[in-house]
């Protein structure tokens, strides 16, 4: 799951692609990050169930379904899936640690913006790297930075 804001991207491990998986894994994430207001998808089959909707509407979810032929609708979050999707599967293959592979996405800053992670924590994560504690503290208006997004 990617936040659209921050582009702060959450995984979890599925035991199946089931729609209970999917709800109880939701659920998890929206425990820690609160309920978003809409939920992005392709519609594919977890997303379709009569369980998904009931939880949606339950969770006062709008639930939004990029056409299927047009990933272009959603292409900032298409993009960022297939980079954490090649970054996971490249570390896998080398038998390195995914969380730190997830880690380093999550604290790499783009262009013109801070990283996921301090966008969506308003500071900066403490690294593999010394740092002065200093340097952990947002260097940065989180508000303005949200409103640019």
């Amino acid at each position: 799951m990617i936040d659209y804001l921050s582009k702060y991207v959450e995984l979890k491990p599925l035991n199946s692609a089931t729609a209970q998986s999917v709800v109880t894994v939701m659920k998890s994430i929206y425990a820690t990050h609160g309920i978003p207001e809409e939920l992005v998808s392709d519609g594919g089959p977890p997303y379709n169930s009569n369980l998904m909707m009931n939880f949606f509407r339950e969770w006062r979810i709008k639930h939004h379904v990029t056409p299927p032929h047009f990933p272009r609708e959603n292409g900032q979050i298409e993009r960022a899936v297939q980079t954490v999707k090649n970054s996971l599967t490249k570390a896998a293959e080398e038998g390195k640690d995914l969380y730190v592979v997830l880690f380093d996405y999550r604290i790499q800053p783009a262009k013109d913006t801070p990283s996921p992670a301090e966008l969506l924590m308003g500071r900066k994560l403490r690294t593999f790297l010394p740092s002065h504690p200093g340097q952990l503290k947002p260097t940065f208006d989180v508000e303005r930075a949200r409103e640019k997004l």
